[in-house]
């Protein structure tokens, strides 16, 4: 069975009014904060460009070189809220055997209030992550910058990939499916 959410709970992001910077959201814990260290070198260099920064919610006190991040605490109450102040979201992981029995909750989050995702290639992100359709799935630095990149550039990519996203998680991964 998979995760599922409750769909009344993630409403689709309102269209954002023209953003100065573009946001590259992630949402987690302080134990899986660790997991954005490996991507550290490729945020650094989407976001040289002055263009974009990083968002952490629930992350705790992290140090991302070169990477202009915010930190934000966690709250059900303003989960939704945050979750629609992204653009994109991410969920880097390792290939071990912790990671590989994670069930993608936050993927189906993302998906859920529309936005795209970049995600590792393990476990259950192969399955929730459609190449190319509702997001990217990427191992290497150079494919987490050439993710990244094409959707930093590309707002219509970065709003049919949320499309696509929401759908899935539609059919797929809500309570009311």
């Amino acid at each position: 069975l998979p995760t599922v959410i409750d769909l009344d709970q993630y409403p689709l992001r309102p269209q954002p009014a023209g953003q100065a910077e573009f946001i590259i959201g992630w949402l987690g814990s302080p134990s899986t904060a660790k997991y954005l260290q490996a991507i550290a070198p490729a945020l650094s260099r989407v976001c040289a460009s002055g263009k974009a920064r990083v968002r952490l919610v629930g992350s705790g006190p992290i140090d991302l070189p070169g990477v202009p991040t915010e930190i934000v605490s966690w709250s059900e109450a303003t989960e939704t809220a945050q979750l629609h102040g992204f653009d994109i979201g991410i969920m880097p992981l390792p290939d071990d055997h912790w990671a590989r029995g994670k069930c993608g909750f936050k993927l189906i989050q993302y998906m859920a209030c529309g936005l795209p995702v970049v995600a590792s290639p393990v476990g259950v992100n192969c399955q929730i992550v459609e190449h190319g359709g509702n997001g990217f799935l990427a191992a290497t630095e150079a494919e987490w910058v050439s993710a990244l990149t094409a959707l930093l550039d590309d707002a219509a990519l970065r709003e049919r990939m949320g499309r696509v996203g929401r759908l899935k998680v539609e059919q797929r991964y809500c309570l009311q499916k």
